[in-house]
């Protein structure tokens, strides 16, 4: 099967990327064109792509679809070898690709023609930022990963003066030793302004004047999930970020590894912010996040905390006193999974709430 067969599909397929039905119709074409490898893939991914994490069939379908990548992958890429160095498919289209920056700007034409590519991810991309914020191909791409690439506040500095992102919905720039300089960068480009998925997690030194700028910048009200974990945001980041006016889109929100401590989960408490956050996932990860008693009381009370269903709380050392304060709020029946590792309780403490904690 050549690449121009299925062009109809992969247009219908990108012109309406998050609807199912395209993808549903492409498969029926690789069930008809003697690929029913790649249709089950479809289907598989898709599937996946519906269901929760708890859902009884989903490892049943994690493995058929390692079976299915295992067994035929390397002949679905064919095209794209010695090209790139990995391929994703993601609902059943190899629509992401990795791909070292000297190949990207050496072949990225060729590689641009061979594949659709709505994922990008550089490797080894620090020396060559300026080149690759220069290429015009990036105007092509959705989703831009630059994890791990160490770029500093000056890479980031250079890449936000491409003229080629205003279609980024995404980007990763995590693992990148980036500081409040790299924020203030990212907050002032007007080329961001359709991102709707901000990665900055695991630069260690972004602080709360780095989250401020981002916070007050008119060019990320439109972003959906921001991802700070690993930084060093503390109380008067977590204000910033809860504050009515910064980001009144946003419903996902990555603040483990932060030094927050009480004042900062308090705020997060009392926000408008944890409501969407716990409606869209009900879900929230806080561990090492300098949390003590007065803090885990706060969002252990507050009214949001009734759509969490996971709370990992982990590292916080908030102790006896903190956990017995924690587990005496009564908002708390929704919770099906608590993580309290490292928190110094006791089977004293564990004891003296038994009573008190859910089913």
């Amino acid at each position: 099967m050549h690449f121009t067969d299925e062009q109809p599909f992969l247009d219908a397929i990108f012109a309406r990327y998050s609807d199912d039905g395209p993808r549903l119709v492409y498969a029926d074409f690789l069930d008809e064109a003697g690929e029913p490898e790649r249709a089950e893939l479809v289907r598989v991914q898709l599937a996946l792509a519906r269901i929760p994490d708890a859902h009884p069939r989903r490892a049943e379908l994690v493995n058929r679809e390692a079976e299915l990548r295992d067994a035929h992958s390397a002949r679905w890429t064919e095209p794209l070898a010695g090209l790139v160095t990995a391929v994703e498919f993601r609902r059943g289209v190899p629509d992401s690709v990795t791909v070292t920056a000297g190949v990207f700007l050496e072949r990225g034409a060729e590689l641009f023609r061979t594949a659709r590519v709505r994922r990008l991810r550089l490797l080894d991309a620090a020396e060559a930022i300026e080149k690759v914020a220069e290429s015009p191909l990036l105007a092509a791409v959705r989703e831009l990963d630059l994890c791990g690439n160490e770029l500093g506040h000056a890479g980031v500095a250079r890449l936000v003066d491409s003229p080629h992102l205003g279609a980024l919905a995404a980007l990763d720039l995590g693992f990148n030793g980036l500081d409040d300089r790299a924020a203030a960068a990212l907050a002032r480009s007007s080329a961001l302004v359709n991102l709707s998925v901000l990665a900055l997690n695991d630069n260690d030194t972004i602080t709360c004047d780095g989250v401020r700028e981002l916070a007050a910048s008119p060019f990320y009200a439109g972003l959906r999930r921001l991802d700070l974990s690993g930084n060093t945001v503390g109380a008067r980041g977590a204000a910033a970020l809860t504050a009515r006016v910064a980001f009144p889109h946003l419903h996902t929100l990555g603040l483990r590894g932060n030094p927050l401590g009480d004042e900062g989960a308090e705020h997060l408490a009392r926000s408008p912010l944890l409501a969407r956050v716990l409606a869209r996932a009900h879900a929230l990860d806080l561990r090492d996040a300098e949390i003590g008693s007065a803090g885990a009381a706060a969002l252990a009370e507050s009214p949001a905390l009734a759509r969490c269903a996971t709370l990992d709380l982990s590292g916080n050392e908030f102790g006896e006193a903190g956990f017995v304060r924690f587990a005496a709020a009564p908002g708390l029946s929704g919770l099906r999974t608590v993580r309290l590792a490292r928190n110094r309780i006791t089977d004293a403490g564990l004891s003296a709430v038994r009573s008190r904690l859910p089913a």
